[in-house]
């Protein structure tokens, strides 16, 4: 399910392998309380402690976490951020430091903030991309075929545009049905693009369930119990939103 042997080189020198994937953990999708999840530094370098690992936290509009766990001794992490487009399109986009990563956010993202929806700016995906035109970066799109907003094949009618200008397709999105993947992989096929995957995750539970998931734990009735924990998060993140909203 996740396509470790199509992700490009640009992550793939940086993950260590020793011919098996037991206990590792790459995960290149992450949401910390920089934006709209609950997960802290503290938590993450305890569960990667002793593990194979490459990580990635990828806020919305927000880069405070990204980079101050690239500073932590012994954690295998690429700079990133979700940029969220004015008419809600998400771009991932990763950096090969923190500099380059604070440079693109302090220029052409934090001044153009949504003042009330956290993971929207009020500029549009060609900008964005064009932009990082000035940047060594690899962009992906993550959850091409999710849920509701988050469709992009159904809601974007430019989506194919994007598609032959970025970097990747995220092929393996946790939040998402087997379904929904498969499609995305297929996309990914069809355009000849690498994968990136992660856990979207918001939550400990996600991250730990994204875990079992790489290692091959997961059983039917861990995903039962698994789908009514996400929607507890999922009220959580909305509430989230909703304090970001009226703060502002």
């Amino acid at each position: 399910m996740i396509e470790f042997d199509k992700l490009d080189d640009f992550f793939a020198k940086k993950i260590i392998i020793d011919d098996r994937f037991e206990n590792a953990y790459y995960d290149l999708h992450l949401h910390t309380k920089a934006s709209d999840g609950f997960l802290n530094i503290k938590f993450l370098k305890s569960f990667l402690q002793e593990k194979n690992h490459l990580i990635s936290i990828t806020d919305h509009n927000d880069i405070r976490k990204s980079i101050e766990i690239f500073e932590e001794k012994d954690i295998n992490t690429i700079p990133g951020i979700e940029i969220g487009c004015e008419d809600g399109m998400e771009i991932l986009a990763y950096f090969h430091n923190p500099q380059e990563l604070e440079k693109f956010y302090r220029i052409y993202l934090e001044p153009y903030r949504n003042k009330v929806r956290m993971a929207k700016t009020y500029k549009s995906w060609d900008y964005y991309l064009e932009v990082l035109k000035q940047f060594d970066t690899h962009t992906s799109i993550p959850h091409i075929n999710g849920y509701v907003q988050k469709n992009f094949i159904k809601n974007k009618d430019y989506i194919e545009k994007i598609i032959r200008e970025v970097d990747s397709i995220e092929t393996y999105n946790h939040a998402l049905s087997i379904k929904r993947n498969l499609k995305a992989q297929e996309i990914r096929k069809k355009y000849d693009l690498t994968a990136t995957f992660g856990s979207d995750a918001h939550t400990k539970f996600d991250v730990k369930s994204y875990a079992r998931l790489e290692n091959n734990e997961i059983s039917e009735e861990l995903k039962i119990l698994e789908g009514a924990k996400k929607i507890y998060s999922i009220v959580g993140l909305g509430g989230k939103h909703l304090k970001y909203i009226f703060k502002k």
